[in-house]
């Protein structure tokens, strides 16, 4: 290959690297339907027992911490897209899916309610959220929080009840009940507005 092609390619690849690194996942787009329907990134499967996050300048996942407390998350988490919650990062969502989710995965989600949080003295609220009909039509008949069985919906609240506990010395977290979807979607704008309005 003679020096012109090399260069070429050393330039296309240059070039595709800058593109991907500025792609951050956290701003990808909302759809019209936003409260309604909105996007998501997965950042830890149904199952997980490691704490991943999206890194909020790069957009890469990134591992946050093994959990110290032997339970495993009962749904997908992840955050919402274009969103900034009460506590200055992307909201988190708790969503349900027949298979778990890996890792980086974008999903199109409904929400259905909201699990009120305070985790060290912040506003950490989780959205509570299933997939759109379109992605997947078993949740169609779960539109709010009380849709959910009540053994779900314990065993959410029995999670982020103990899921800091330990080492000794962490953030306490508070747990304030379940609000329903009209809640959430509000929860939802309002992380939309932030985000829009920090740009």
């Amino acid at each position: 290959m003679n020096l012109v092609k090399r260069l070429s390619v050393i330039a296309l690849l240059v070039s595709a690297s800058a593109a991907v690194q500025a792609q951050n996942v956290l701003d990808f787009p909302q759809p019209d339907k936003v409260p309604d329907e909105f996007y998501a990134v997965t950042e830890i499967p149904a199952g997980g027992m490691i704490k991943y996050e999206t890194d909020a300048k790069t957009g890469f996942i990134v591992a946050d911490r093994f959990q110290s407390m032997p339970v495993a998350y009962p749904a997908n988490y992840g955050s919402l897209t274009q969103s900034l919650g009460g506590d200055g990062d992307p909201l988190d969502v708790i969503f349900y899916t027949r298979a778990p989710l890996q890792p980086g995965t974008l999903i199109k989600l409904r929400p259905i309610g909201v699990l009120k949080m305070i985790d060290g003295g912040e506003v950490d609220d989780k959205i509570v959220a299933v997939p759109t009909s379109k992605i997947d039509p078993t949740y169609d008949d779960i539109k709010e929080m009380s849709d959910l069985p009540k053994m779900e919906q314990e065993r959410l609240q029995a999670f982020f009840r103990v899921y800091k506990q330990l080492p000794d010395g962490r953030k306490k977290v508070e747990l304030n009940g379940f609000e329903d979807a009209a809640k959430a979607k509000t929860e939802i704008k309002q992380a939309f507005d932030a985000y829009k309005a920090k740009k």
